[in-house]
């Protein structure tokens, strides 16, 4: 017994040591690159989200200096391109709301194509050009930021139409002074550099989420370990919850984050001794105690790891229940996470579908049932109506059948 308990105790300070290096490290790489963990889908696209959010609070503001300007020009002093400059920065206001919206509802793509239609646009009718040079540094911001905000072959085209626009500009004017061929070679010098560092900053955000995910994948593994019963668990969970999770339409940008929170969602069981995580028999209340703590244990572990608090929701709350008689916190309906709800309804799934050291695997009809009557109960209904539709399951009669009496007389499921 002691002999158990100390390999454990050893086993989880070695564990927690190895996850403490690994998350200082990477955490060390995030922070020098990335500002917001928390929002937005993949790291590469919240830092595109930033910096277009950032691109366009700049616009707005050469657009609210603009207007006014452009505006007395025409009413004032009756100029007719004063009012044809005003009208075309109401235009480029209209597009940057447009890419404002879109960028807080995580559209990265649409984002950015109203960004480069009205950045485009406030370049050529920003104000009346003096010199058609002045296109030239126009342009010259812009093709940076779109190297930073745009993948492939986009800057490339962005940069084509920038000279483009400066050529036929000289082409319009009184053509005093010769091409400025070496001010559009430094604009094209500019875009490849930025173009090329954009390329390497992507390359590492890249890498740096398949660090993260690996981790995570070995964290869940190696609770796996511990158990043979569950071997294969999280893999089972993982695919079946993301298949509900298309199926019910909830938000992209989440995906990910449900992903991970499904192979992290017993992770709290890291600080939970094998005599009572593998134990045969029914547990003591105290062990019970002990055991309902995981969910707070995972809270305790991932709170402190700013790239994983979004998916913190289903370790923490997938032993909720929507009649509020679940734990840690005994939230209640759609107090409870979405994703907590959705996932929960999974967990109960497999584990009650699979051999346990306390009961064989339970039946599918009986284990549909079980689902059946617990909605409302344990379970959103609108969950279990998806899930049901998911797997093509019908819904079982309401009277009381033998198989649900076996279910009561036997545990379906060890709440851990």
């Amino acid at each position: 017994m002691s002999g158990k308990r100390l390999v454990h105790t050893t086993g989880s300070e070695l564990g927690c040591v190895i996850m403490k290096q690994e998350t200082v490290m990477l955490n060390s790489i995030k922070n020098f690159f990335y500002t917001n963990s928390i929002d937005g889908n993949l790291p590469h696209e919240t830092r595109q989200e930033q910096i277009i959010r950032a691109a366009l609070i700049l616009d707005i503001a050469i657009v609210v200096v603009l207007l006014p300007i452009n505006y007395l020009r025409g009413s004032t002093f009756h100029d007719q391109n004063g009012l044809f400059y005003t009208i075309c920065n109401l235009v480029v206001l209209l597009l940057l709301n447009l890419a404002w919206t879109f960028n807080m509802l995580h559209k990265v793509r649409f984002s950015r194509i109203f960004y480069m239609i009205a950045t485009f646009v406030l370049c050529l009718t920003a104000y009346p050009l003096q010199h058609p040079d002045q296109l030239l540094l126009y342009f010259a911001i812009p093709n940076v930021i779109v190297c930073s905000i745009s993948e492939k072959k986009t800057p490339l085209f962005f940069l084509a139409f920038s000279i483009f626009s400066y050529s036929a500009a000289y082409a319009l004017s009184n053509k005093l002074e010769p091409y400025n061929f070496f001010s559009v070679l430094c604009l094209v010098l500019l875009t490849l550099t930025a173009w090329k560092v954009a390329a390497i900053l992507d390359r590492m955000f890249t890498q740096l989420v398949e660090a993260y995910d690996t981790t995570i994948e070995g964290w869940s593994q190696a609770l796996e370990m511990r158990s043979q019963e569950t071997e294969g668990h999280s893999h089972r969970v993982t695919e079946l919850t993301m298949r509900l999770v298309r199926a019910m339409k909830i938000d992209e940008s989440l995906w990910v984050h449900i992903q991970r929170g499904v192979l992290l969602h017993d992770i709290g069981k890291m600080g939970i001794p094998d005599t009572i995580l593998c134990k045969p028999g029914p547990l003591t209340p105290e062990e019970w105690d002990l055991m309902r703590q995981h969910p707070v244990k995972a809270y305790q572990l991932l709170s402190k790891i700013p790239y994983l608090q979004p998916a913190i929701e289903i370790p923490y709350c997938h032993h909720e229940k929507w009649d509020g008689s679940g734990y840690p916190r005994g939230l209640k309906g759609k107090e409870i996470p979405l994703e907590a709800r959705v996932f929960s309804v999974i967990d109960v799934w497999d584990a009650m579908r699979s051999h346990r050291s306390y009961r064989n695997a339970i039946p599918e009809n009986q284990v549909i049932e079980y689902l059946n009557t617990e909605s409302g109960r344990s379970f959103d209904p609108e969950v279990i109506k998806a899930f049901f539709e998911l797997m093509k399951f019908k819904v079982p009669e309401p009277a009381m059948s033998n198989s649900r009496l076996s279910l009561e007389k036997a545990p379906a499921r060890r709440e851990s």
